[in-house]
């Protein structure tokens, strides 16, 4: 299986918008190539709230584990269940975490690589 890997960015929205049409340009160009996979904050304190420590344990050991229930993954971390669903939910919302077909939940990203640029911070 091919290694996913996840670009994030701390980028204005100015700078969001004008990748999303350069990209748009690419496709109406006819290039299909796949340009990546992004995650985009606007600024240094969202990230940090976003990704804190706790949450980037989570998702390294289930990535390790692979596919599991919040439950199982609560016990694999020893974390109460109320709390890694909450950090499950938010990591959810942000892509980083998926729901299987199953009900299982997996971090589909082997890599991640973060891109803070101090001007953008």
């Amino acid at each position: 299986m091919k290694e996913r890997t996840l670009h994030i960015r701390i980028e204005s929205m100015d700078e969001l918008f004008a990748r999303a049409r350069a990209s748009a340009r690419r496709i109406d160009e006819g290039d299909r190539r796949p340009q990546g996979e992004h995650l985009s904050f606007t600024d240094i304190h969202t990230y940090l709230a976003s990704l804190t420590p706790k949450r980037l344990e989570l998702l390294a050991s289930l990535n390790r584990s692979g596919a599991s229930s919040i439950r199982a993954l609560s016990k694999l971390i020893a974390r109460d269940y109320k709390s890694v669903h909450q950090d499950v939910k938010i990591l959810m919302d942000l892509g980083m975490i998926v729901k299987r077909a199953d009900g299982l939940i997996e971090a589909p990203y082997d890599r991640i690589i973060s891109d803070i640029r101090m001007a953008a911070a």
